[in-house]
Protein backbone atom coordinates (compact mmCIF):
# COMPACT_ATOMS: atom_id res chain seq x y z
CA UNK A 1 0.00 0.00 0.00
CA UNK A 2 1.14 3.51 -1.15
CA UNK A 3 1.42 6.11 1.29
CA UNK A 4 -0.40 9.42 0.64
CA UNK A 5 1.85 12.62 1.35
CA UNK A 6 1.00 14.52 3.65
CA UNK A 7 0.31 18.29 2.31
CA UNK A 8 1.40 21.15 3.98
CA UNK A 9 -0.05 23.32 6.21
CA UNK A 10 -1.63 26.91 4.63
CA UNK A 11 -0.28 29.77 5.86
CA UNK A 12 -1.74 31.25 8.94
CA UNK A 13 -1.65 34.47 10.81
CA UNK A 14 1.19 34.94 13.83
CA UNK A 15 0.05 33.26 17.30
CA UNK A 16 0.23 34.29 20.63
CA UNK A 17 3.35 32.20 21.45
CA UNK A 18 5.83 34.64 23.15
CA UNK A 19 8.40 32.50 25.34
CA UNK A 20 10.00 29.33 24.78
CA UNK A 21 11.85 27.76 27.84
CA UNK A 22 13.77 25.09 27.79
CA UNK A 23 14.37 22.95 30.99
CA UNK A 24 17.32 21.57 32.42
CA UNK A 25 19.63 21.56 35.09
CA UNK A 26 22.77 24.17 34.96
CA UNK A 27 26.51 23.06 35.46
CA UNK A 28 28.84 21.24 33.02
CA UNK A 29 28.10 17.94 34.70
CA UNK A 30 24.38 18.07 33.41
CA UNK A 31 25.57 18.88 29.65
CA UNK A 32 24.48 16.29 26.90
CA UNK A 33 22.49 14.47 29.89
CA UNK A 34 18.61 13.21 28.64
CA UNK A 35 17.38 15.32 31.56
CA UNK A 36 19.40 18.90 29.99
CA UNK A 37 17.62 18.23 26.16
CA UNK A 38 15.14 21.20 26.44
CA UNK A 39 18.37 23.24 27.33
CA UNK A 40 19.78 21.17 24.43
CA UNK A 41 16.87 21.91 22.09
CA UNK A 42 17.49 25.85 22.86
CA UNK A 43 21.00 25.86 22.45
CA UNK A 44 20.54 24.60 19.41
CA UNK A 45 17.88 27.28 18.26
CA UNK A 46 20.31 29.82 19.64
CA UNK A 47 23.45 28.40 17.74
CA UNK A 48 21.66 28.37 13.94
CA UNK A 49 20.78 32.48 14.41
CA UNK A 50 24.55 32.89 16.39
CA UNK A 51 22.56 33.87 19.67
CA UNK A 52 24.45 35.70 22.47
CA UNK A 53 22.82 34.27 25.88
CA UNK A 54 22.61 36.63 28.80
CA UNK A 55 21.76 36.46 32.39
CA UNK A 56 18.57 37.39 33.47
CA UNK A 57 18.16 38.12 37.38
CA UNK A 58 14.61 38.99 36.97
CA UNK A 59 13.92 35.21 36.04
CA UNK A 60 16.84 33.12 37.15
CA UNK A 61 17.57 32.36 33.88
CA UNK A 62 19.69 32.46 30.72
CA UNK A 63 17.50 34.33 27.55
CA UNK A 64 17.96 35.11 24.19
CA UNK A 65 15.94 36.41 21.43
CA UNK A 66 14.61 34.18 17.92
CA UNK A 67 13.64 35.21 15.20
CA UNK A 68 11.74 32.60 13.38
CA UNK A 69 8.46 32.11 11.40
CA UNK A 70 8.22 35.85 10.76
CA UNK A 71 7.56 36.02 14.95
CA UNK A 72 10.26 36.64 17.88
CA UNK A 73 10.52 34.54 20.54
CA UNK A 74 12.06 34.53 23.83
CA UNK A 75 14.22 31.92 24.60
CA UNK A 76 14.66 30.89 28.11
CA UNK A 77 16.76 28.33 29.92
CA UNK A 78 15.81 28.21 34.05
CA UNK A 79 19.48 28.06 36.35
CA UNK A 80 16.97 27.00 39.03
CA UNK A 81 17.37 23.95 38.95
CA UNK A 82 15.18 21.13 37.41
CA UNK A 83 12.60 21.03 40.71
CA UNK A 84 12.70 24.60 40.96
CA UNK A 85 11.59 25.51 36.96
CA UNK A 86 8.54 27.08 38.55
CA UNK A 87 9.95 29.56 40.13
CA UNK A 88 11.24 31.29 36.88
CA UNK A 89 8.68 30.42 34.84
CA UNK A 90 5.99 32.25 37.51
CA UNK A 91 8.58 34.99 37.89
CA UNK A 92 8.99 35.61 33.81
CA UNK A 93 4.75 35.57 33.77
CA UNK A 94 4.69 38.16 36.91
CA UNK A 95 7.25 40.72 35.03
CA UNK A 96 6.06 40.37 31.57
CA UNK A 97 2.25 39.79 32.76
CA UNK A 98 2.24 36.97 30.36
CA UNK A 99 -0.60 34.50 30.60
CA UNK A 100 0.32 30.95 30.88
CA UNK A 101 -0.56 29.81 27.40
CA UNK A 102 2.00 32.30 26.03
CA UNK A 103 4.47 30.01 27.11
CA UNK A 104 5.89 26.83 24.79
CA UNK A 105 7.88 24.11 27.79
CA UNK A 106 10.64 21.76 26.02
CA UNK A 107 11.65 19.28 28.30
CA UNK A 108 12.43 15.63 28.19
CA UNK A 109 9.66 12.92 28.25
CA UNK A 110 10.63 9.24 29.43
CA UNK A 111 7.24 8.16 27.98
CA UNK A 112 8.40 8.73 24.24
CA UNK A 113 10.55 6.85 22.47
CA UNK A 114 14.00 8.54 22.11
CA UNK A 115 13.91 10.88 19.51
CA UNK A 116 10.11 11.39 18.97
CA UNK A 117 8.34 14.67 19.45
CA UNK A 118 4.83 15.24 21.21
CA UNK A 119 2.95 18.37 21.83
CA UNK A 120 0.25 18.69 24.60
CA UNK A 121 -1.87 21.47 26.49
CA UNK A 122 -3.57 19.16 28.67
CA UNK A 123 -2.65 16.25 31.27
CA UNK A 124 -1.08 15.55 34.59
CA UNK A 125 2.57 16.08 34.93
CA UNK A 126 3.24 12.65 34.02
CA UNK A 127 5.91 12.33 37.15
CA UNK A 128 8.12 15.15 35.48
CA UNK A 129 9.27 17.01 38.95
CA UNK A 130 10.07 20.53 36.49
CA UNK A 131 6.62 20.12 35.14
CA UNK A 132 5.13 19.48 38.40
CA UNK A 133 6.47 22.27 39.13
CA UNK A 134 5.53 25.02 36.41
CA UNK A 135 2.13 23.49 37.54
CA UNK A 136 2.09 24.30 40.92
CA UNK A 137 3.36 28.01 40.66
CA UNK A 138 0.02 28.02 38.42
CA UNK A 139 0.76 27.79 34.81
CA UNK A 140 -1.13 24.95 33.64
CA UNK A 141 -2.01 26.34 30.39
CA UNK A 142 1.37 26.22 28.95
CA UNK A 143 2.33 24.05 25.42
CA UNK A 144 4.06 21.32 25.98
CA UNK A 145 7.27 20.60 23.71
CA UNK A 146 7.30 16.88 24.96
CA UNK A 147 11.08 15.40 23.58
CA UNK A 148 11.33 12.08 23.82
CA UNK A 149 14.46 10.00 25.89
CA UNK A 150 12.69 6.49 26.23
CA UNK A 151 12.35 4.09 29.36
CA UNK A 152 15.55 3.11 31.76
CA UNK A 153 17.61 0.22 29.90
CA UNK A 154 16.32 -1.93 32.20
CA UNK A 155 13.74 -2.25 35.27
CA UNK A 156 16.08 -1.73 38.06
CA UNK A 157 17.98 1.04 36.81
CA UNK A 158 17.34 3.90 38.99
CA UNK A 159 15.71 6.47 37.33
CA UNK A 160 17.68 9.48 38.39
CA UNK A 161 20.45 7.50 36.86
CA UNK A 162 18.62 7.10 33.19
CA UNK A 163 17.74 10.73 33.25
CA UNK A 164 21.12 11.74 34.30
CA UNK A 165 23.01 9.29 31.90
CA UNK A 166 24.54 10.81 29.07
CA UNK A 167 23.52 10.19 25.26
CA UNK A 168 25.57 7.51 23.71
CA UNK A 169 27.18 8.70 20.32
CA UNK A 170 24.87 7.10 18.34
CA UNK A 171 21.70 9.29 19.83
CA UNK A 172 23.85 12.18 19.45
CA UNK A 173 23.84 11.51 15.66
CA UNK A 174 20.45 10.67 16.03
CA UNK A 175 19.76 14.16 17.66
CA UNK A 176 21.50 15.95 15.10
CA UNK A 177 18.83 15.48 12.34
CA UNK A 178 15.69 15.67 15.13
CA UNK A 179 16.93 19.35 16.72
CA UNK A 180 16.48 20.50 12.83
CA UNK A 181 12.93 18.42 12.39
CA UNK A 182 12.39 20.12 15.61
CA UNK A 183 12.96 23.42 14.46
CA UNK A 184 10.75 23.28 11.84
CA UNK A 185 7.81 21.98 14.39
CA UNK A 186 8.07 25.27 16.29
CA UNK A 187 7.65 27.23 13.34
CA UNK A 188 4.77 25.22 12.55
CA UNK A 189 3.71 26.37 15.44
CA UNK A 190 4.22 29.87 15.80
CA UNK A 191 2.01 30.09 11.88
CA UNK A 192 -0.18 27.64 12.42
CA UNK A 193 -1.36 27.39 16.34
CA UNK A 194 -1.04 24.92 18.64
CA UNK A 195 -4.28 22.89 17.30
CA UNK A 196 -3.23 22.75 13.91
CA UNK A 197 0.46 21.80 14.80
CA UNK A 198 -0.72 19.24 17.16
CA UNK A 199 -3.05 17.42 14.92
CA UNK A 200 -0.25 17.83 12.42
CA UNK A 201 3.07 17.19 14.50
CA UNK A 202 1.38 14.40 16.52
CA UNK A 203 -0.04 12.36 13.52
CA UNK A 204 3.12 12.56 11.74
CA UNK A 205 5.06 11.19 14.94
CA UNK A 206 3.26 8.68 15.38
CA UNK A 207 3.81 7.34 11.94
CA UNK A 208 7.31 8.05 12.74
CA UNK A 209 7.33 5.22 15.44
CA UNK A 210 5.22 2.68 13.26
CA UNK A 211 7.67 2.73 10.89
Amino acid sequence: MVKRKEAPLPPAPQTGFLALVGLGNPGDQYKATRHNIGYQFLDYLAQSQKLTWKKEKRYESESATLELAGQKLLLLKPQTFMNNSGKSVSSLMRYQRWPASSLIVAHDEINLPFGTLKLSNQGSAGGHNGINDIFQHGARDILRFRLGIGQKQHKHMELTDHVLGKFSSEESQTLLTRLCEWEQALGLILSQGAVQAMNFINRKEKNHELN
